[in-house]
């Protein structure tokens, strides 16, 4: 009997003392979703950092309650390091900000084009701090700028970036989300260079930083714009369209995307492409690094203008001939490019320093130079195993 009292004693005990002690109320802090690093002009102060932060009664308009203002509020500091600017926020920022709910990352490419290689030390040191957060560079332009759109789509330009970015990484392939942590292994990997998503804005125009943006229906809105190519933490360079697709696609990043060849004059044929997989290996031969990739993938004929009998197996196994073709075209271009401006962003060098540890253990230090001159070989098999719902199109008299 005693040990059920005591028990019942230890429980009341329990629910007297549980629940949130430090719980409080959305309206009582000052949330930090988004955060914009770019380059101030004084030397002194070298950080600009804007943030984004939640506006309760902003989210509540349409409510029964009511709301004021727009979903977000920008504040803006100028800083020495990245910790000095959140404490100095205190100026402007009337409630205790907190970063735990920090979505995402924005570097102006100013500040991108000079070094990236120590900026991210805070967020990684930082008790409170996360690093599994998105990261995109401001593409002509600065991360203020880019926070300050009002969004016709999404709540917040925050939700509309992160939205933009995996949408395309689904249906096109141009980019993917690249988290803090991943930034900061590459910018230490001597072996696989870094790049980012580049971000700007579709429509620029003073208008997007008002609420007249919403009454347009061509208004400003964000939009995923390349790829940043970075050696030695430092911007270098820019790929956009298929050059960017062709590095997602070495590296498996693309989910599915559209590819559309020549097959006559004016006439073009578009193979949707799912099941992409890829795989790298470094070797040495005679001395000398030699890189081959093989790349799968997974065709359906959605569209075409041709005028080919594509019920006939050797058709469909020409045309499987020419995307690969046109493929390891494509690829083997970006290739080159990144071993022109000597940046390793495929993450070869990582593959041999698996592949001959002692081989890149002796060369490691000059990888840049022996990437830039490394042979390249590769193998495309694409299966095209549809062709929709009809085998030849359409004639038009």
């Amino acid at each position: 009997m005693k040990t059920y009292l005591l028990l019942l004693w230890i429980a009341s005990i329990c629910l007297c003392v549980s629940g949130c002690s430090n719980y409080r109320e959305l309206n009582q802090i000052g949330v930090i979703i988004g955060m914009g690093i770019d380059e101030n002009k004084n030397s002194e102060e070298p950080y600009k950092v804007t943030y984004q932060i939640i506006n309760p009664s902003g989210l509540s308009q349409g409510s029964s309650s009511g709301g004021q203002g727009l979903p977000v509020i920008n504040y803006t500091v100028t800083a020495k390091t990245l910790v000095e600017a959140l404490k100095k926020a205190s100026v402007v920022i009337p409630r205790e900000h907190i970063t735990s709910h920090l979505s995402l990352i924005i570097i102006g490419e100013k500040l991108a084009r000079n070094d990236l290689s120590l900026l991210f030390d805070a967020l990684d040191r930082g008790k409170q701090a996360r690093t599994s957060i998105p990261v995109f560079i401001a593409r002509d332009g600065t991360a203020e700028k880019l926070l300050g759109v009002i969004e016709p789509f999404e709540v917040t330009p925050v939700k509309s970036i992160l939205s933009t970015s995996q949408n395309n990484q689904k249906m096109y392939g141009i980019v993917s989300n690249v988290q803090g942590y991943e930034v900061i292994s590459m910018l230490l990997s001597e072996g696989k260079d870094l790049s980012l998503p580049g971000i700007n804005i579709n429509k620029p125009s003073q208008k997007a930083e008002e609420a007249g943006n919403l009454e347009n229906t061509s208004p400003s809105a964000m939009q995923v714009r390349g790829l940043a190519m970075f050696r030695k933490g430092k911007l270098v360079r820019w790929l956009d369209g298929d050059e960017a697709r062709s590095v997602q696609l070495v590296t498996s990043e693309v989910k599915s995307t559209a590819l559309v060849f020549p097959c006559n004059i004016n006439e073009n044929i578009t193979v949707t492409a799912t099941g992409i997989k890829s795989k790298i290996k470094t070797k040495i031969r005679r001395g000398q690094p030699f890189i081959h990739t093989d790349l799968n993938a997974i065709g359906e004929i959605t569209e075409t203008s041709c005028q080919k009998d594509l019920s006939n197996p050797k058709v469909l196994k020409e045309l499987e001939k020419e995307v690969q073709k046109e493929l390891q075209k494509e690829i083997k271009k970006t290739i080159h490019i990144a071993q022109k401006e000597k940046a390793d962003i495929f993450g070869f060098g990582d593959s041999l320093s698996r592949t001959n540890p002692s081989y890149w253990r002796q060369h490691k230090q000059n990888w840049e130079n022996l990437f830039s001159s490394a042979k390249i070989s590769m193998n495309v098999n694409v299966s095209i195993v549809n062709t929709g719902m009809r085998t030849n199109p359409y004639e038009v008299n």
